[in-house]
């Protein structure tokens, strides 16, 4: 399953920049839009018949950029990994998208039929619009989660605001450079972070191995050893795909994942904490 580092779909860039960003917008915005012109239809009849038609031609149109935006999203994956949950959600837009567009249209016509009969909606009537009605509800709720989850696997990270830094209430004077402190005594080395040595040795990939699940997650990539354990809830791809790695050496896995992709590789370099002693 490991991504290719480039696509041959025609969905995957559209002037050298990824077609997905582009073309998820249209589902997004106009089955909504569509949804909440259906349940004004149900709501007021009097607008049924200024409203019907422009109605569906947006939910066919929110249809068509949904098919767009699943077969750009599975090349957009392609490059950079399959971002888990937000595909399912795009998955279940296109769905509901034909399921709207085509219960619409068929009420419409039935409605068409029994005005001009001069026959009224009766219980089956209610029932259809009762139905309809959750539809178009429903596709509001999918196409605004699948936006959010597709949002946050993009931004979430880049707009995390940085911890604060700790302060003191009384200035720090500077390191003496001496071996020795001002009153004569020997200096006190500042600690080295958990699991890297002092000196020139860098962390055991024993020592990885010991870090093999979600308490404490680390991975030894290329020569580095990260700590990934506030990652794994993160990761677009869900966190089996981390959990899977904990304790390893996972540059063959990573480089399958994500070859030739900028981000993972900016994102990872966050969570370093030494490098791995391969003696």
């Amino acid at each position: 399953m490991p991504p290719l580092a480039g696509s041959a779909s025609p969905f995957d860039l559209a002037f050298g920049l990824p077609l997905h960003p582009l073309a998820v917008h249209v589902p997004v915005v106009l089955l909504p839009l569509g949804a909440i012109g259906v349940v004004l239809m149900l709501l007021v009849p009097r607008w049924r018949t200024v409203l019907a038609w422009p109605v569906i031609a947006v939910l066919a149109i929110a249809t068509g950029g949904a098919l767009v935006a699943k077969l750009s999203g599975e090349a957009l994956a392609a490059r950079v990994g399959p971002p888990g949950q937000h595909e399912q959600l795009g998955n279940w837009v296109l769905v509901m998208a034909v399921i709207l567009c085509s219960s619409t249209l068929g009420w419409w016509l039935w409605q068409r039929r029994l005005a001009r009969r001069r026959r009224s909606n009766g219980v089956i009537g209610l029932i259809a619009g009762t139905v309809l009605g959750t539809l178009a509800l429903g596709s509001i709720i999918v196409a605004v989660l699948t936006g959010h989850t597709g949002a946050t696997a993009v931004w979430q990270e880049r707009i995390a605001p940085a911890a604060a830094p700790t302060t003191s209430a009384e200035p720090t004077s500077p390191q003496p450079t001496s071996p020795e402190s001002p009153a004569g005594e020997p200096a006190t080395p500042s600690p080295s972070p958990e699991g890297a040595d002092a000196g020139d040795t860098g962390i055991g990939l024993a020592e990885v191995a010991q870090h093999d699940d979600s308490a404490s997650c680390w991975v030894a990539i290329e020569g580095t050893v990260y700590d990934v354990t506030a990652w794994i809830p993160q990761h677009p791809g869900g966190p089996d795909r981390i959990l899977g790695i904990c304790g390893t050496n996972a540059t063959e896995a990573f480089s399958a994942q994500h070859e030739g992709a900028a981000m993972p590789a900016e994102q990872l370099s966050r969570f370093a904490i030494g490098s791995l002693d391969e003696g």
